[in-house]
């Protein structure tokens, strides 16, 4: 959302902001032994922490009031963006310390869903016949008109949205208020971004950290749950395990091959000079002869850190039963542990 606004001072929603203070305590699971972790509400956190009930770092809780007070070696947001800088400036951080504003504009850039379009081709060459994925820009309704044309039923994406809010599925025509979003999001964005609806079948992303000198990581495979676009859960096992899960749509060898490829194309373009974690989204599509399924690699690109960096943060070892890990909402929203056990076909 704060992408999307390109501003410094941005009014989240009550339930957004209710979300932010609840799980406040996340950054707990994946960070060092000493560090700080900024809160809004340090009693709240430490509650929610041990309510968790998963492994964690010795960590502690700060709010903004109390970071005047300290000295810090540096800042690892979920992502980067105006809003997080002014609020950290806000708290007294020194500012040279921060990234600039040309940074912050280059992250931007980078989280533009129109690098789908380029990754889509640098990742399929040579694969077609066992991927799939393609992605337009549009700058006019018309533009739109002509994808749905050609394809049928299409996908609309504002080019920076938060999960599920910037997306909308068309298959017959434009109601008024679609026409309105989409207008809308021309005239605040430049364009939308429009894709063929695929017949997904499962939800997946690889993760990856960039170290802005060309240097990037491979950190682990994510099998991920979504309520039509928005996040549901996480599956947290060992990467065997999960690749095994996976293997059922997409052979091995293609998902080596395409996070070897990702891999490439992040430390020797632009990303590579970005600094921070990345995800990829993916998805399993059923091939419309029925005989099998083929892998879309690049639905999205992720620029910041995502529950998948969250789920494989745990280090979970090939002997320790599977878990889902879900957010619910019960008064507060909280981060919960199932055992996936017997319900393991009904998770993939």
């Amino acid at each position: 959302m704060a992408l999307a606004a390109d501003a410094a001072h941005v009014a989240l929603p009550h339930a957004v902001q209710e979300f932010k203070t609840n799980l406040g305590f996340l950054p707990a699971l994946w960070a060092d032994d000493g560090d700080f972790v900024l809160v809004d509400d340090v009693l709240f956190a430490l509650k929610a922490l041990a309510q968790c009930r998963m492994p964690h770092a010795d960590v502690l809780f700060v709010s903004q009031e109390d970071m005047g007070k300290l000295v810090f070696s540096g800042f690892e947001p979920w992502g980067w963006d105006k809003a997080v800088r002014r609020m950290l400036a806000d708290a007294g951080m020194d500012v040279g310390g921060l990234p600039s504003d040309e940074y912050l504009d280059f992250v931007r850039s980078l989280a533009d869903r129109r690098n789908t379009t380029d990754a889509l081709l640098r990742i399929r060459s040579g694969l077609e016949c066992a991927t799939c994925g393609e992605s337009r820009f549009c700058k006019s309704l018309d533009e739109v008109l002509d994808e749905m044309d050609k394809y049928g039923a299409v996908v609309v994406k504002a080019l920076w949205s938060s999960s599920g809010r910037g997306v909308r599925y068309v298959d017959k025509g434009f109601s008024a208020s679609l026409r309105g979003w989409m207008s809308n999001t021309i005239g605040r964005q430049g364009g939308v971004m429009v894709e063929p609806y695929y017949k997904k079948v499962k939800d997946f992303a690889l993760e990856f950290y960039s170290h802005g000198d060309g240097r990037v990581d491979y950190c682990g495979l994510s099998l991920f749950e979504t309520n039509k676009s928005s996040y549901a859960g996480n599956v947290v096992a060992a990467e065997e395990e999960k690749a095994a899960m996976l293997a059922r749509f997409v052979p091995a060898w293609l998902l080596n091959e395409t996070r070897q490829r990702l891999l490439r194309y992040f430390s020797e373009g632009a990303f590579s000079k970005y600094s921070g974690p990345l995800g990829v989204d993916m998805m399993a599509v059923a091939r419309d002869d029925g005989r099998g399924f083929l892998l879309h690699p690049c639905v999205e690109i992720n620029v910041r850190r995502t529950m998948g960096h969250v789920a494989n943060s745990f280090g979970v070892q090939a002997t320790e039963p599977a878990k889902l890990m879900r957010i619910v909402h019960d008064v507060n929203y909280k981060l919960k542990f199932d055992t996936i056990g017997n319900n393991f076909v009904k998770v993939i």
